[in-house]
């Protein structure tokens, strides 16, 4: 039954493309106008052009986890501020010029205008804590008298209160005040109407965070700090003078050294922050629109973005031989991998023009007139306008322009090339052929578009449904691409079997006119092509190599050597490691990727801003506070013990500490009740303590000063992760958070970090692939199974595709690859092209005649050089970006290299070998009638019997011909008890009847339609062949 139907469909496909090519050879200009009025229509769904580049978006399921608690933050907590940062890096930076040199960066990053606006218009405000700046000095304490200060404050509110002027005398550090050693929150002997109607109107600051901050950044005392000054700051200050909250200065630096009593002496980096606050306007846009990385979720207005790109060039312009500066604004991963992308397109289109020559040169002959480059580009532009049908109708389906798309080109270049290097072969093949002389052009034309039209139809089949069975994946951007991608093979493999053929039957007519190869209107009269030039040098390499294949050594050779790369396969198989790596995408010589390294060595924290999170609980009470405590006790151990978290940032242990020391309670557990509880909370996120935390609570309804809270809707605590080394630890970490909120039971609490959207990526993308590359290898195996009609070819098919994607995953690990995003779509791409390899080379060798061997022999010499062409011209649209400092176009390289190296090894030595051996041989087709056929295009005789027929027509009648009249073949007179052999692949068929013609000395049979076992119509093309064999 199955071999039924695949010979009806193969035979039909063959009638199909016969007719097809005839029809396209004489009706050319029609089907090119055709082909560009589809591509144009296509093109309309760039109209629906969509583009996105949030990572949520990107790389998870819509419905997942990360994505509905990124809805609940974005209506209660929406972030509207962005990070920048600047690394100071010198043998010391603790001395006096290294912080000069630190105030002139900050001094021209404070002078930056954009459009009237400059950072102290754009920045994000914060609450100071600086109550006890409100004051009139009285004198000044030194340092040395801080353990004689209890009465520093005395009558401060007093003096406020009594006079509305202040006078401020600005001291270089006010040691004492600022030190852990003062109790900040002392406020005895005022009012609490009074303590509203200061701290209600104090100044809010921007929020940024340097050593500078010790001086207030006022430029006179920066620029005369001494170092012992610097010292004493780093080791004894505990608040910010600038803001008035608990700092801990140390965190700043990097590369610490310390003297035996612990205190430091000397850094090797200092840290500089800036945050900047997104306006609530209508321009404001995803800061990724532009770039290309697929991580970003934060937004921007246009002077967000501009003001951070004059923070990099400042920052990238201030390096000295003495002092480094490295910047991370948070435009820096996109524009530094858009510009990585960009810069490097001279490598891709280097790459397009090593491929283009290689192409013409492949196509045609080294000579004015039959050098191909009109079909060569016009071959490439079928590949342009296939992208262009796959992207328009993509959009009109409804999927996004991904970060991922710019590999499209790679795969469609790859599998149009190939389909074009089989459509030159078998046209080189048929023209070799001596049976297909004097044929017309369109006859030509249609006997090659015959077996390569079968053959491409095969492997653009199988390479749609394996791409196209990618939609059903859970990321989206995969199956986007997927998507697209199928579209765009199913777009080039019509464009090749119509616009090429179109521009292939233009070319030969010019050849044939003796019209030049570049300039078609220069015509050559009696043109000559010389014998080098006429020379295949591809026939000649494989007609070398395909006398190996009757090595018996060879053979052995290539089997242990293939046993042997895929044990070294399996081996790095399953050591590979599943890890996404934010620095793959990164140059290497990038100035991003310069900072993450200074910061990676001596910062013990990720450096990104998106490994910090926040713990968020939805509507709670009084009654719920043991649960708070709980989970905040269980995330202060894990962070003290720098155990997955390096930081947690909990209102609730300020409000502890509070409460005990200002509102004299024991434990928490004295205000945990409905009358104490919400007032506690107040005067909590009004005192210097808590003035921060005020944007931690979302309540409904506003807070004022003296009174009690409102309803709590909403609030979080922050939490900072530990730099993990890949998913078996940030896997478990984020779990061990999930299990300690999930413990706790508080209302609604659940943890919500940026990284997550890579850390649900990891978690998914190794069954993803699985699940992928099972479909995709099904789809294959089905595929050729349907239309080749053999179990053993098919297994074999499978195999090689198996063996190569083995050895290619493999192989990467060895390479210094790990499974991401990148590396995962390059190797289900990777499929779509080794596939061809071999399926060509299988569909050859059940076309070719002989035993095993002999058909392994001409399935390689006739189909061998395009395979090997196709795959080769890959190789040279990669090999540039090789050179790449890009490093996700590294991955492209390797991958792309990996896959034509093992795809061509196994498509055209061990998949020929293994045929040699174990290939199906021809078959032979008994009937029950006496009188049989085999068929060929090379070899006609006929055997008669020893008597004589009804017609009484002698059977030593003189020589005949057969002469193929039209698709069936009249008898005038039978034979009986004859038989007529027409041999090719040692198949013989039932003929009814045998006549010849005795005035036109013609034989022709007449019968059932030739066979449907093979290619029957091969007969076709045989005008006149004569008895003895010869035309």
């Amino acid at each position: 039954m199955l071999k039924n139907t695949s010979n009806f469909v193969i035979n039909k496909l063959e009638l199909f493309f016969y007719t097809w090519g005839k029809f396209v050879s004489v009706h050319p200009y029609k089907v090119i106008l055709s082909c560009i009025i589809l591509t144009a229509l296509c093109s309309l769904g760039f109209l629906c052009f969509r583009a996105e580049f949030k990572a949520n978006h990107l790389w998870i399921p819509p419905g997942s986890e990360f994505n509905l608690h990124q809805s609940w933050v974005d209506e209660n907590f929406k972030k509207n501020t962005r990070e920048e940062s600047v690394l100071f890096v010198s043998d010391n930076v603790l001395t006096a010029e290294s912080l000069r040199q630190m105030q002139q960066v900050h001094q021209a990053v404070a002078d930056i205008q954009i459009k009237g606006k400059t950072y102290g218009d754009i920045c994000f405000r914060v609450p100071t804590a600086n109550i006890l700046d409100r004051k009139r000095r009285k004198r000044h304490v030194s340092i040395g008298a801080w353990e004689n200060s209890e009465d520093y404050y005395e009558d401060f509110y007093n003096e406020y209160l009594e006079d509305d002027e202040l006078e401020e005398t600005e001291e270089r550090i006010d040691f004492m005040k600022y030190s852990e050693q003062i109790n900040i929150s002392e406020v005895e002997g005022v009012s609490k109407n009074a303590y509203c109607n200061i701290v209600t109107t104090l100044e809010e600051k921007c929020c940024q965070r340097s050593l500078l901050e010790i001086w207030r950044y006022n430029e006179d005392f920066i620029n005369s700090a001494t170092q012992e000054e610097i010292l004493d700051a780093v080791n004894l200050l505990a608040r910010s003078p600038w803001l008035g909250h608990d700092v801990d200065y140390s965190r700043l630096l990097g590369g610490i050294t310390r003297n035996t009593t612990g205190h430091i002496v000397g850094a090797k980096t200092a840290a500089m922050f800036w945050v900047v606050e997104v306006p609530d306007i209508e321009d404001v846009v995803a800061s990724s629109i532009t770039q290309t990385s697929g991580y970003e979720i934060e937004f921007a207005d246009p002077t967000t973005l501009a003001w951070e790109s004059e923070l990099i060039k400042i920052a990238l312009n201030s390096s000295s031989d003495q002092l480094k500066v490295m910047v991370n604004a948070a435009r820096s991963l996109g524009d530094v991998s858009t510009e990585a992308l960009f810069l490097d397109a001279r490598l891709m289109i280097g790459g397009y023009l090593l491929m283009f020559c290689y192409t013409i040169v492949m196509l045609g002959n080294l000579n004015t007139v039959e050098v191909r480059v009109m079909l060569g580009a016009a071959g490439i532009v079928s590949i342009i306008m296939g992208l262009a049908i796959a992207l328009g109708i993509s959009f009109l389906l409804g999927y996004p322009y991904t970060p991922v798309h710019p590999v499209l080109p790679f795969i469609c270049l790859g599998i149009g090339v190939d389909d074009m290097f089989v459509l030159a072969q078998c046209w080189s093949n048929m023209k070799k052929n001596p049976v297909n002389a004097g044929l017309s052009l369109p006859d030509q034309m249609g006997t090659a578009l015959k077996h390569a039209g079968v053959s491409i139809t095969i492997t653009s089949l199988t390479d749609v449904c394996a791409f196209g069975i990618g939609a059903v994946t859970h990321i989206p951007a995969l199956a986007s691409f997927c998507v697209c991608t199928a579209i765009g093979l199913g777009g080039i493999y019509l464009l090749q079997v119509s616009w090429f053929v179109a521009w292939m039957s233009l070319d030969e007519r010019r050849i044939a006119e003796g019209r030049d190869g570049l300039i078609p209107c220069l015509v050559h009269k009696n043109f000559k092509s010389s014998t080098s030039s006429q020379t295949s040098y591809g026939d000649i390499i494989f007609k070398k190599y395909t006398s190996l294949l009757s090595s018996i050594v060879f053979k052995c050779v290539v089997i242990v050597f293939s046993l042997g790369m895929l044990a070294f396969g399996i081996c790095g198989s399953i050591s590979i490691r599943q890890k996404s790596d934010l620095e793959q995408l990164l140059p290497s010589d990038s100035y991003l990727n310069q900072w993450l390294e200074v910061n990676n060595e001596f910062y013990n924290e990720s450096g990104w801003t998106m490994y910090s999170g926040e713990i968020y609980t939805s509507e709670f009470d009084h009654w719920d506070l043991y649960k708070i405590e709980r989970l905040s006790h269980e995330l202060e151990k894990l962070a003290s013990s720098q155990s997955y978290i390096r930081d947690v940032q909990s209102w609730w242990t300020k409000l502890k500490e509070y409460s005990t020391q200002n509102l004299n309670f024991t434990t928490w557990e004295d205000f945990a009740n409905h009358n104490d509880f919400k007032q506690v909370l107040s005067d909590f996120l009004y005192s210097p303590h808590g003035l921060i935390y005020n944007s931690f609570f979302k309540f409904d309804g506003d807070l004022q000063c003296n009174h009690a809270a409102p309803r709590i809707k909403a609030s979080k605590f922050k939490i900072e992760y530990l730099a993990f080394d890949g998913p078996e630890e940030h896997i478990a970490a984020k779990k061990k958070i999930t299990d300690l909120i999930e413990e706790s039971n508080i209302p609604g609490a659940f943890s919500h970090v940026q990284m997550y959207v890579v850390w649900e990526t990891d978690q998914i993308i190794g069954f993803e692939m699985l699940k992928n590359l099972g479909m995709a290898l099904a789809c294959i195996f089905l595929i050729t199974l349907l239309l080749l009609a053999n179990m053993s070819i098919c297994l074999m098919v499978l195999a090689m595709v198996i063996f190569t994607l083995v050895d290619i995953v493999g192989c990467l690990h060895f390479w210094g690859i790990t499974v991401d995003m990148a590396s995962y779509i390059n190797i289900i791409l990777a499929v779509g092209l080794c596939v061809d390899y071999t399926v060509h080379i299988g569909h050859a060798f059940l076309l070719s005649k002989g035993s095993s061997k002999e058909k392994a022999v001409e399935a390689v010499s006739q189909i061998g050089p395009a395979v090997f062409n196709g795959g080769f011209s890959t190789f040279l649209a990669m090999v540039l970006l090789g050179a790449s400092t890009y490093r996700a176009f590294v991955t492209v390289f390797k991958v792309f290299f990996l896959t034509v190296l093992f795809g061509l090894f196994h498509g055209l030595v061990l998949f020929p070998v293994l045929l040699s051996l174990v290939g199906p041989a021809a078959e032979t087709v008994d009937q029950s009638l006496g009188s049989s056929v085999s068929y060929s295009n090379q070899s006609i005789k006929s055997r008669k019997s020893s008597t004589s027929n009804d017609s009484g027509i002698s059977n030593t009648s003189k020589p005949s011909c057969i002469y193929r009249q039209s698709s069936q073949y009249k008898a005038s007179s039978t034979y009986e008890n004859d038989s007529l052999d027409i041999q090719d692949h040692n198949k013989t068929f039932p003929v009814q009847s045998l006549a010849r013609n005795e005035d036109y000395g013609n034989v022709s049979i007449q019968g059932p339609p030739f066979p449907t076992e093979s290619h029957s119509s091969d007969l076709g093309s045989v005008k006149d062949i004569c008895e003895d064999g010869l035309p």
